[in-house]
């Protein structure tokens, strides 16, 4: 038995040192941050574990959250940065009240984004969706969602894309139902509801 061991031993010991990220536990989460789409898909699996630390890491340190409340102007569009949003997500996350959450976005294919100092940028299109919340005791609340581009940024080390991240998230007003006034033509996708 001894024998076999001093035979054996150095193979095993040449392997190990060759594996490089061995007995390091890979990350189960670098799926998500691996193209622009599978980013929303992240929110929307971060939403349904409730896990904040997760929905911090998909954005960008200058985020910025952009809702457009309907009929508003220029001038009307509300925002926020990375951290009112990291809390108030947060919250919602940790109330004991709230059972489960289902977030829903319905995302097409991500594209270039348009504007200077955006090379590299891409925006994934989300045509509406809906959150869904379980609270103790009560019926769920379901919220539908609007329309909404996300845009992100690759981050890059030694020329390569390590990841991805949302640097702008852009909430836009319902269309409004027909006979209301007002064009939104193109606003949704067809189907879409």
């Amino acid at each position: 038995m001894k024998r076999v061991l001093v035979w054996v031993l150095p193979f095993l010991v040449l392997a190990g040192a060759g594996c490089g990220g061995c007995g390091k536990p890979e990350d189960p989460n670098a799926q998500w941050f691996s193209s622009p789409t599978k980013v929303v898909d992240g929110l929307m699996h971060a939403y349904e574990t409730r896990n904040d630390s997760l929905y911090a890491a998909f954005l960008a340190d200058d985020f910025r959250y952009y809702f457009e409340p309907a009929g508003a102007d220029s001038l009307g569009v509300l925002g926020w940065g990375k951290e009112e949003e990291v809390v108030a997500t947060g919250n919602l996350f940790r109330t004991p009240d709230v059972e489960s959450l289902r977030f829903t976005l319905k995302h097409g294919a991500a594209r270039p984004a348009d504007g200077p100092d955006r090379d590299g940028w891409m925006v994934v299109p989300v045509s509406g969706g809906e959150m869904v919340v379980s609270v103790k005791n009560k019926d769920a609340m379901e919220v539908p969602l609007n329309r909404q581009e996300i845009v992100l940024r690759p981050v890059t080390r030694d020329n390569a894309v390590r990841k991805w991240e949302i640097v702008e998230w852009h909430d836009y007003p319902a269309p409004p139902e027909p006979g209301e006034g007002g064009s939104e033509a193109g606003t949704s996708e067809p189907g879409s509801g």
